[in-house]
């Protein structure tokens, strides 16, 4: 047996007994200690596990972070490393809809790359979380140190979300169409006794004669209230064009043609029954009667139309954006948290008007 115990000299001394270079007994030495199944710095002794930090390491409720997860061989190791995630709450009291973390590809062979993804929602609570990645390979495993997440404390807040478009999205100029638009309250958002009051903010592009917004709201209320179940309002849009102000005459001729009939009926009778001088001057008298009906025929008959006028103008063919915004009785502005989005929008068509008959 070789035992290694004492001082250098002592094993320079033993080797020499031994008859043994020192010098190939020491390599022999370190390799055999190279070689024991220690554990890593970073990880195990088939793989190693790095994360970068989280990007972002804050977060709003309803935003996300990420990690990028690195795994490498030890030891010429080519099997398969399952990689997972958990994430726990540094606070000792309870808390809500905790961040849930999603890991992409889950099973990797080294080397390789993961990623993994931190969600939270508009519920989650306000604290700081513990990100712990693992990897497991067939023989052992590795959590790496946790990594740190803040979810940060915003003040309660409300969401306008557009649930159905306008329709239609194109109307000529005169007519109108209908949306509907949904109110989400967050971050334990109480909705105040006066409601909350809908608004286009903005129009573009900038006319004249623009197109008009408005909101109604469920029980013919003025504002959205906290009876109101669920939040949604109903988005009226309405444009400019021709208005039918009354009808006009249009003549039609041959309706009156019926019109000499009788009278030359009489006057072939009164030729038939006179002389010769009779029945010439019945013969100028028929064509008088022809002429004349034919000319005051337009007078006897005509039609209605039609008559419009655009006492506010007509609105002007084009594509409008309607930006949406809310505010509540105590003035607090809705706002689509965790975006950098001024506010949801909706856009109308607007074509030109049909041409009157």
């Amino acid at each position: 047996m070789v035992k290694f115990e004492g001082s250098a000299s002592k094993l320079k001394l033993w080797t020499k007994r031994a008859g043994m270079p020192a010098l190939c007994l020491l390599v022999t030495f370190f390799a055999v200690i190279t070689q024991a199944p220690v554990a890593m710095g970073q990880g195990t002794t088939e793989f190693t596990l790095n994360t970068t930090s989280l990007d972002p390491d804050a977060v709003v409720p309803g935003g996300s972070s990420a990690t990028t997860i690195t795994i490498d061989p030890v030891n010429s190791f080519s099997g398969t490393v399952t990689l997972g995630c958990q994430v726990t709450s540094n606070q000792t009291t309870n808390t809500a809809a905790n961040p849930v973390c999603s890991i992409s590809p889950v099973s990797v062979t080294p080397p390789a790359t993961a990623t993994a993804t931190i969600t939270t929602s508009l519920q989650t609570t306000t604290v700081g979380y513990s990100v712990t990645i693992t990897a497991a390979g067939p023989a052992t495993t590795y959590s790496a140190p946790p990594l740190q997440l803040t979810v940060l404390a915003v003040t309660p807040q409300f969401t306008i979300n557009v649930q159905n478009a306008v329709s239609p999205n194109s109307v000529p100029a005169g007519s109108g169409a209908e949306g509907t638009v949904l109110v989400n309250p967050i971050n334990g958002y109480v909705i105040p006794a006066g409601g909350i009051t809908l608004y286009c903010s903005s129009i573009t592009p900038l006319v004249t004669i623009a197109p008009v917004c408005s909101f109604s709201y469920p029980g013919s209320t003025g504002s959205l209230t906290a009876n109101a179940n669920p939040l949604v309002a109903t988005l009226t849009i309405s444009t400019f064009g021709p208005v039918i102000t009354g009808a006009s005459a249009r003549t039609q001729p041959i309706y009156a043609l019926w019109l000499p009939l009788p009278l030359l009926g009489l006057a072939g009778v009164g030729a038939a029954c006179g002389g010769k001088r009779s029945r010439k001057a019945c013969g100028l008298l028929a064509m008088f009667v022809v002429s004349a009906s034919l000319l005051l025929a337009p007078a006897c008959s005509s039609t209605n139309t039609a008559t419009t006028t655009t006492p506010n103008g007509t609105t002007p063919a084009n594509t409008y954006t309607f930006t949406i915004v809310g505010v509540d009785s105590n003035g607090v502005i809705s706002s689509n948290t965790g975006t950098n989005t001024s506010g949801p929008s909706v856009s109308l068509t607007v074509t030109a008007p049909p041409k009157t008959p």
